[in-house]
């Protein structure tokens, strides 16, 4: 919280600042310093295993859909190739021409959704841990059962995206009936497929976080990410075709590994983005991610009962001292762990004695202080 400037953010339009090479060096170091945080030190690979264990599913999946209408993925497979290994075209091949009835497609399906839904869960708890500065209270079923509907979302907003791309310069033929216009839909088709993903990456900042939060307050991390991931993915193939040694320590595992180093640097490009919103928010004095705000944003999203909803779901100092708030673990723990409960009480009443004593203090000096206003007004009399 230390990195908030101290004047009012009541109206954050007047405290916004312009970008310069300082700010940007400024940003930066912030950027470095989040990573302090032990959170940030693992989640990246978790990330990158996620992607990993939905990337299958989720492209045998998109065959059945793009095979509604009639869209080869050939054109997907010589891309990873590309970028990937000379070998993975042969692994693709095998898995894109592979056989399935109708049960087997609604198996992978649901396949699809679940692996795709565990990754959306952990890009929302780290896009939630982000903007609330580790103070949200989580709760795993609820959130789970968020992330279903946001994978399959995202499923099919690649689907439709891929079809453009293939079928783009036909539709605007037989729509537009423009031939000018056609070409450029041609020329454009590469830019047009880079803007789609970037609304992708746009719109799971915006819908993952537990919190919602203005659209515009995830904008500058979603840019961020999306030029990451190009540069990363461009990068990565120059290693991928110059590295032609790395198989020989690997063996038959090498096209695993490459993908999942390419899965593991994407989803660095990914945290990196989101922690961005809050970096840029601060720096550039937009107010928006501010602990005040997150609070109004919590309040707001839940109506009538936003200030009880905001103090159950930011953790605060004392919630110890209210057992309405302990976990299921905590409370399996108080009634078949012997001991804990005498533990937890314990604990429990030194917080209470601590939060008393701070509470006397801060009285006396308020006390204090009003005695010193009123002789200071007596005197001016």
């Amino acid at each position: 919280m230390g990195d908030f400037w101290d004047n009012t953010r009541d109206n954050p339009e007047e405290n916004k600042l312009h970008l310069t090479w300082k700010r940007v060096l400024k940003i930066g170091f912030h950027l470095w310093r989040q990573f302090d945080d032990q959170y940030y030190a693992g989640f990246a690979a978790q990330i990158a295993y996620f992607f990993f264990m939905a990337s299958v599913p989720m492209l045998i999946v998109l065959t059945q859909v793009l095979g509604i209408f009639d869209v080869s993925m050939d054109f997907v497979r010589d891309w990873l190739e590309a970028h990937l290994s000379t070998e993975m075209g042969s692994v693709l091949d095998r898995l894109f021409s592979a056989s399935s009835t109708a049960v087997t497609n609604f198996f992978m399906v649901i396949l699809a959704l679940w692996a795709s839904s565990s990754l959306a869960f952990s890009l929302s708890r780290l896009t939630t841990y982000t903007i609330s500065y580790g103070r949200y209270r989580f709760s795993f079923f609820t959130e789970r059962l968020k992330s279903i509907p946001i994978a399959a979302f995202s499923i099919l907003v690649v689907a439709v995206t891929l079809v453009g791309y293939v079928y783009g310069e036909l539709i605007a033929k037989r729509i537009l009936q423009n031939t000018y216009i056609e070409g450029l839909i041609a020329d454009l088709r590469t830019p047009l497929l880079a803007v789609m993903f970037f609304l992708v990456i746009l719109a799971n900042y915006y819908m993952l976080p537990r919190i919602r939060v203005p659209l515009r307050a995830v904008l500058p991390g979603a840019v961020v990410a999306t030029m990451g991931i190009m540069l990363v993915t461009w990068l990565y193939s120059i290693y991928i075709a110059r590295a032609t040694n790395y198989n020989l320590l690997y063996g038959a595992f090498s096209n695993i590994v490459a993908m999942m180093l390419w899965f593991y640097l994407i989803s660095w490009v990914l945290c990196i983005g989101m922690m961005f919103n809050k970096s840029w928010d601060i720096h550039m004095r937009r107010g928006r991610l501010t602990p005040a705000k997150i609070k109004e944003y919590l309040i707001k999203q839940y109506g009538d009962k936003g200030e009880e909803m905001c103090n159950k779901l930011i953790i605060g100092e004392y919630d110890m001292v209210d057992r309405s708030l302990d976990s299921l673990a905590v409370k399996a723990s108080r009634k078949f762990d012997p001991g804990y409960d005498e533990k937890r009480e314990k604990e429990i009443a030194e917080l209470v004695e601590t939060r008393n004593v701070r509470e006397r203090i801060e009285h006396e000096i308020e006390t204090r202080r009003a005695e010193l206003e009123s002789g200071d007004d007596e005197d001016c009399d």
